[in-house]
């Protein structure tokens, strides 16, 4: 076994969230903590980590309703974590690519895969902007792997425990997007293109509709000049950018989620590295 492979503790099961009664599975050590009392520690460790992450997903993304697919995706089965625990040597671009090419080989209906690295105090991935290089390197790699006929496609986005922005400007629609994308730790998540495109037709579709809709209202003269100007909105992420700054940009829906942040954030630190 290369060093690669021994920082990642591939968690090729639902994510271990208890959720109407389905617990999925309990996280395994990874191949460098074998003996002793460590091996016990690490692993209560390592489970309660993964419980700060899984409350992220139920109590921020669901409990927000900040992803309009993100609970159905987990409650049948097509969330999947691989777990890269960074006490072992760092994982390269190359190895995280493996890993979610044979994730998908082996889980062909896996909609959303969260490689999800635990990150000790020190580590210069706690660095947003270094984070980010390893995400670029990381599409790269996989890029390679489907050149090569591995794998389905993927969209990539890092999320991070820091806030990223300036936290001084004004709060907007678009600033509002990396203050939710902040885990206990560095995540990268990957979306299955080709449910992100049906889901963004989808999207088009029912703006379209609501368009027309409003143009139904109008005197016919401006109904006539605006029937063959529709231009539904190119991109879903708009749309729910939009609607979760409806929810959580200002006021008590803002306050809510900066007290979950929190806690979680609180939590993870005493969790340990």
């Amino acid at each position: 076994m290369d060093e690669a492979d021994e920082s990642m503790s591939a968690q090729d099961t639902l994510a271990p969230v208890s959720h109407g009664g389905d617990e999925g599975d309990t996280p395994r050590a990874s191949a460098g903590e074998r003996d002793g009392d460590h091996d016990g520690e690490r692993h209560a460790e390592r489970a309660a980590i993964l419980a700060t992450h899984d409350r992220y997903v139920v109590e921020v993304i669901e409990g927000l309703n900040l992803c309009p697919f993100a609970r159905r995706c987990r409650e049948s089965g097509r969330l999947r974590r691989v777990i890269f625990d960074l006490l072992a040597p760092q994982p390269s671009p190359e190895r995280c690519a493996d890993a979610l090419a044979e994730l998908s080989a082996e889980h062909p209906d896996v909609e959303v895969v969260l490689l999800t690295f635990l990150t000790p105090e020190g580590h210069p991935w706690l660095e947003a902007e270094v984070f980010e290089e390893h995400l670029r390197a990381l599409r790269d790699a996989y890029t390679a792997l489907l050149a090569a006929g591995r794998g389905p496609r993927y969209y990539m986005v890092s999320f991070h425990p820091k806030p990223r922005g300036d936290l001084s400007r004004p709060l907007t629609q678009d600033s509002l997007v990396p203050r939710i994308r902040r885990t206990p730790d560095p995540v990268i998540q990957c979306i299955r293109a080709d449910l992100m495109d049906d889901l963004r037709r989808q999207a088009q579709i029912a703006a379209e509709a609501r368009f027309r809709a409003e143009i139904e209202r109008l005197p016919p003269d401006l109904r006539a000049m605006l029937a063959h100007a529709v231009q539904s909105d190119p991109e879903l992420s708009s749309e729910i950018a939009r609607n979760n700054f409806t929810r959580v940009g200002d006021g008590q829906g803002r306050a809510a989620l900066e007290r979950l942040l929190g806690e979680l954030a609180a939590t993870r630190r005493s969790a340990g590295a």
